[in-house]
This record gives C-alpha cells, structure tokens and sequence, in this order.
C-alpha cells in the first residue's frame, strides 16, 4: 500500500494543472508532467535550475522576484499572481499561479507549491478586445453626427465631441451628470417621453425634436433614439439650417401663391383683354423659368469631388472656364489645377475640410491651356449615403 508521501508524489505528478515546487532560494525542487510539456523541458533539464533566472522573461523577472520573497515573507499561507514563463522553443506563455507556503517540520518556510493555469489565449482575446474598444471610441470621437449613451440613472455615461458641441457643452460639464442636472426641466418635455420609453419599454424611437437651450435659442435636431445594454444610444444631427432654410421657402412659396391668386382675381376682371394678359402671364412664366434655369446652372463654377479630391461633378460654368469638358473632369483630381507647388498641399487642405466641414481661401488654379487663374473657393462637407463628398463653388478673381 503507498504511503501518504507516495499518494501525494503521485497527485502531484499526474496533475492536469502546471504544479512546481520552488525552494526559498528560487531553485525547482519537483516539478511535473504537465509542467514540462508545457515549457517543452525533460525533469532534469529543469530541476535544480533557478527557476525566476531561467524561466521568468527579463522585462518581469524583477517584479516576480519582488512578488516571490514577498509570499515567503507573508503570514497568509496562499497568494495568487500571473506572469509570464518561456519554454524550450522562446515561446513565451501567461500562467496563473495559486501559490502556497511549504514549511518544515519546525514550521519554517522552506519554499513555495505553484499551481499554474495558462491564461495565455484568455489575455490574448482581452488585449483583442480591448484594442477593438479603443477604437471603436475613437471612431465614435470622429463621427460628425452626434453620440451619447445615456444610463438608467439617467447620467451621460458617453458622449463624442459633435454631441457636446451641439449641446453647447463640455464633455466635463456632461459626462457622470444627469440630464435633469445639465438641462433643468427636460423631464417635462416631450422629448424626455420618448426617451423614457426607449429607456423603460426598450422601443426604438426616430424623431425630429425642437430644443430650447437653457439661454432661450432653438435648435433643431435629428434624433435616432435606440436601447443598449448600458441604457439608451442617442445619434443626433443638427438640422436646424435646414429647417431655417424650409420655413423660408415655405414663406416664399405662400407669397409667391398669393400674388398667383392676386394675378389670376385682375385677369378675371378684365374680360375683354383675357388672351392677351394670358399671353403676358406665360412670357412672365417663361422668364421665371429662364431666370431659375440660370440660376440651377449658377454663373460660378461649382465642383463636387470626394474626399481623395477625385472629380464626380462639374457645372457648366466650370467647363467654360477651366475648358475641360465634363467627361474629361470626371477622369481628374483636383490636384491637376494646382500648381505644381500647390499640389503637395491638396490633402492637408481636404483633410481639414473634412474635420471643419468648410473653409474659404484664395489661391492660382490652372486652365487647361496651362494659363493661371487666381480663384475665391468657397468649400461644404456633404454627408450622403454614397459616402462624403466637399462642394466648392469656385469664384474667379480678375483684380490680380
């Protein structure tokens, strides 16, 4: 019958975990099979070697000795810590130790009983993931339209850079805040209703909501409302220069009704001159047309291109003035009218068009038949489902 000590040399040596004996000096004692298949090592190659020296990758052997004598020195009789260990071939792998004291009979500590599990794929996939997190924040940090998770305690618990600005907030004036704290009163809003129920109910909502800022000035926003794991997501698009830009047409339009309705009460007064002030209207109409075709096809050049400043339109004033045609502009960059000491400079200027959504500057575009022309760009950032593209409208400059 095996004695205690020999069921335990058994335990130890069949053990499906990584199990190494340590002496208080750092030397192997014992070690076993699943240990050396895993560094790649025979017993003897291992046992009677430092175990911190020969084993312990250089960048942590001296945080792990530090940890070792801290363990031997220590009245608790268990401790964890994780490090790395190198096997035969370098390979280096993440090992999770349950350290415990062995003592002598006397009871003084002779060494330490290591219990290992490698971790070594586990952090491999955290690192991963945490990599992936980083930037998908910094993805999130760039993006024009706004974005902000709010929790269900109703505290910004994220919030990029386009949904501060358009809260006319800092990050720091938000984030670990409520929103009844930073906008007073929203909770009476009909804005908060449908929030409450993304929040409460875990309905998706997408809306066009007006806000009144704490200073009394509105603002009109696009708001795409979804429940997440940590609350609700909130995307949101300024809109307020467009809705500017409707209410003033649909003022244009009701006065432009009203001087129709005006025109059509006179000519039904006036009988007798009926064909004729129907012959006026349409020329009157004819010159409308005339008038807005002229300006559809606007007296500037206007260009659209993409963000690599490859050509995707060009009006026919541009045509006329550069004197490419527009299949030959479709087939261009935007470099290809700089200068040649200009050209070097043309995705600086691109870039930061797309990170202020505009700009203006003055500069000496080429025609075709290589004669300079010094130019006024006017520049957008347009946003559509094709991707992003910048509209320069291109005034030319005859003074110089």
């Amino acid at each position: 019958m095996e004695t205690k000590k020999e069921l335990a040399q058994t335990f130890f040596d069949q053990a499906d975990v990584f199990m190494i004996i340590i002496t208080s000096q750092e030397v192997v004692a014992d070690i076993n099979k699943k240990a050396l298949e895993l560094l790649g090592y025979r017993k003897e190659e291992v046992v009677g070697k430092n175990w911190l020296d020969n084993f312990v990758p250089n960048q942590e052997r001296e945080n792990i000795k530090r940890l070792f004598q801290d363990v031997l020195k220590s009245t608790l009789r268990h401790a964890h810590y994780e490090h790395s260990v190198v096997t035969k071939q370098g390979d280096e792998r993440i090992l999770s130790f349950h350290n415990i004291l062995v003592s002598d009979e006397s009871g003084k500590t002779i060494g330490i009983l290591s219990s290992g599990v490698d971790v070594t794929e586990r952090r491999k996939k955290e690192k991963t993931l945490k990599e992936t997190e980083n930037r998908l924040q910094v993805t999130l940090d760039y993006m024009l339209e706004g974005c902000q998770i709010i929790d269900y305690d109703w505290r910004y618990a994220y919030i990029n850079t386009a949904a501060a600005k358009q809260g006319r907030k800092t990050k720091k004036e938000l984030l670990g805040y409520t929103m009844m704290q930073v906008y007073p009163g929203i909770e009476k809003t009909e804005l908060f209703s449908y929030l409450q129920s993304a929040m409460v109910n875990r309905v998706s909502h997408q809306i066009d909501n007006e806000f009144t800022f704490p200073d009394g000035s509105k603002g009109w926003f696009e708001l795409r409302i979804e429940p997440v794991p940590e609350g609700i997501l909130i995307l949101s698009m300024d809109v307020t220069k467009n809705k500017e830009i409707q209410a003033e047409l649909s003022r244009y339009r009701n006065r432009l009704e009203e001087v129709v309705a005006e025109r059509t009460a006179e000519c039904a007064k006036i009988n007798e001159r009926l064909t004729q002030e129907i012959q006026e209207h349409q020329k009157t109409e004819e010159g409308l047309r005339l008038r807005a075709t002229i300006l559809d096809n606007a007296m500037n050049a206007i260009f659209l291109v993409n963000t690599k400043g490859d050509f995707a339109y060009a009006n026919e004033a541009a045509t006329k003035a550069y004197g490419y045609s527009l299949d030959e502009f479709l087939n261009m960059n935007l470099s290809m009218l700089l200068q040649p000491q200009d050209a070097s400079s043309l995705n600086v200027l691109l870039s930061r068009i797309t990170e202020k959504g505009q700009t203006t500057l003055e500069m000496v575009h080429l025609r075709k038949d290589g004669a300079q022309m010094p130019v006024k760009l006017y520049s957008n950032l347009a946003k559509t489902k094709h991707g992003q593209f910048i509209v320069f409208v291109i005034q030319r400059l005859y003074h110089r």
